[in-house]
């Protein structure tokens, strides 16, 4: 009986659709190949735009001189007093100057020179 069941539901089965289009999307390749496809979208639209402005920081950090404002991560404003390899002594207010990391420093405020 589960034969004849069997039988029956492949018989009375309509016939796939075998155009290109079809094939492409009903396949089995379709989910590997939309799975690459956000995966490209994700890159162009979020990773690589946030990996351009990281290298563009830690450039404008690099270039850091004496006197340039800059933002830390904990939201200080503050100068640029000196600079060590991977030290930079920020002035907060007129009597305090306080040591960071230069990886401590999120923005560089100081206009670049055109």
């Amino acid at each position: 009986m589960v034969v004849m069941n069997l039988l029956a539901q492949t018989a009375a089965a309509p016939a796939m659709d075998n155009s290109p289009m079809a094939r492409f999307f009903g396949g089995g390749m379709s989910f590997p190949v939309m799975m690459a496809l956000m995966f490209a979208i994700l890159y162009f639209i979020v990773i690589r735009p946030q990996n351009a402005e990281k290298k563009k920081l830690q450039q404008r950090i690099e270039s850091l001189k004496k006197g340039d404002k800059v933002i830390t991560t904990s939201g200080m404003f503050a100068t640029v007093v000196s600079i060590e390899s991977d030290r930079a002594i920020l002035r907060i207010s007129e009597e305090t100057k306080v040591e960071f990391s230069k990886s401590a420093i999120a923005q560089v405020i100081t206009p670049e020179a055109k």
